[in-house]
């Protein structure tokens, strides 16, 4: 206070004196800046009055010695915890189309959230055209059936008949040959006088009559061969017909099966998109199905964190909708590559959904448990957080005095934390009363804490 005194009785001398030195202040004008003039005075007045005041009490509290409580930092077992989030999605999920287009959809036999099985109708296209088509199908293999019924009655008649004609030619063969016989002897006899004239010409006339015979039984044989060879033929077409009937049969009942749209998996009808009477679209799907008993998450992991990821691993799931409830799956897919672009790789997490407590579009928190290892850790309360950044720091006791060092975190567990950078182990770290420290101030170690061996 007597500083403060001296310099206000020293400033108003110095305006006492300047006043009555310039009296010409006795305008408006001067009387204003007068004023201000003092206010200045008295302003800086105050200032040095202030500082002088901060001084001293920063003096007495560096000389101030502040308990607190201090804990080791210490190497300890962390569970090392992969936290990821996604979205759930079905195991499978499938927009059922038709495959014919252009048909009126006479009955649709599902709604939205109606449970599914596999091979069960969805829905019904009018057939009416396709039956008409199949009729006709139908009357041509049975026309088909009928010429092949008839071209095998002809083929075993020309059979019968080429049989019957080589017979004949058989025959007609052998007397020939029995009267050219016949002839050689009756000529022999008529050169020696032993027999008439009249003999050899009835054995000429019947030589002339078995030739004839015999080459109209060659003509008729070959003519029965070819008529049987024709008829060969017509069965062979016959049965070809008939294939062709088969198979356009058949391609007409398989397009008629398709006018039937059946469930291609089991699972719940996540959408209807078409109504009874609307016209069938192969590009415009009837019905969503999504397969409910099984999901998946799709998540993301660093390349960090990537090598200790494993087909197989077991995962804890836990949904906003079911608070408290945990539930089980398994790493199923992991990608092969990392993203370059994001320096990420995918996973699949599937999980049984028997029950159906969960449901495709839920948002999950995702734990993957990766195994133990060391690590130096201190208490968490210990950690300091730099304003306006995400950095750490934390006192360390040294000689009685508080020391601050920046550090780098790692796993937090329970209520240790891991430090990566910045200690090393024995460290005494303050985990209480570190809201008075500064850089340098002098400590007393009130109550020591233990960190133990294991995290929890």
């Amino acid at each position: 206070m007597a500083f403060r005194s001296k310099t206000m009785k020293k400033a108003m001398e110095t305006l006492k004196a300047w006043v009555e030195k310039k009296m010409v202040f006795k305008s408006k004008t001067g009387i204003i800046i007068a004023f201000i003039l003092i206010l200045l005075i008295v302003g800086f007045a105050t200032f040095n009055y202030v500082r002088h005041s901060e001084k001293k009490e920063v003096t007495v509290n560096q000389t101030e010695t502040i308990p607190v409580q201090v804990a080791d930092a210490t190497f300890m077992n962390l569970q090392q915890i992969l936290e990821l989030t996604g979205e759930i999605k079905p195991a499978a999920m499938v927009d059922v189309h038709p495959k014919i287009g252009g048909e009126i959809i006479k009955k649709i036999g599902v709604e939205t959230g109606d449970y599914v099985k596999k091979g069960d109708l969805i829905a019904v296209l009018g057939d009416e055209t396709i039956k008409a088509q199949l009729e006709e199908a139908a009357a041509g293999l049975a026309a088909a059936r009928a010429g092949l019924r008839q071209s095998e009655a002809s083929l075993q008649a020309a059979g019968a008949n080429f049989e019957s004609s080589k017979a004949n030619l058989k025959t007609s063969k052998a007397n020939l040959e029995l009267i050219k016989k016949e002839r050689f002897r009756v000529e022999s006899l008529y050169q020696a006088g032993a027999v008439p004239e009249q003999e050899l010409d009835r054995i000429n006339s019947q030589h002339e009559v078995a030739e004839a015979q015999y080459n109209a039984a060659e003509a008729q044989s070959n003519a029965a061969e070819a008529q049987q060879k024709a008829a060969l033929e017509t069965k062979n077409l016959a049965i070809t017909q008939i294939d062709r009937a088969k198979a356009a049969l058949k391609q007409l009942q398989i397009v008629h099966g398709e006018y039937k749209i059946y469930a291609p998996i089991s699972g719940f009808v996540a959408a209807r998109y078409m109504e009874q009477g609307d016209r069938a679209n192969p590009a415009q799907p009837v019905i969503r199905i999504s397969q409910e008993d099984e999901l998946k998450i799709v998540c993301s992991v660093t390349e960090e964190d990537f090598p200790h990821l494993k087909k197989g691993m077991k995962a804890e799931i836990t949904v906003d909708a079911l608070p408290g409830k945990v539930f089980k799956g398994e790493v199923s897919v992991i990608s092969p590559t990392i993203d370059p672009a994001t320096r990420t790789a995918g996973i699949e997490i599937h999980v049984p959904n028997k029950k159906y407590e969960l449901r495709s579009g839920m948002f999950a928190r995702i734990k993957l448990y990766l195994g133990e290892r060391k690590a130096l850790a201190v208490p968490t309360e210990s950690l300091n957080k730099m304003p306006g950044t995400g950095s750490y720091f934390v006192y360390v006791v040294e000689n009685d005095k508080a020391t601050l060092k920046n550090v780098k975190t790692g796993l937090t567990q329970g209520d240790f934390t891991e430090i990566t950078d910045g200690l090393t182990e024995k460290n005494l770290v303050v985990i209480r009363g570190q809201n008075r420290l500064y850089d340098g101030a002098r400590v007393s170690i009130k109550e020591r804490g233990v960190a133990g061996s294991e995290a929890s």
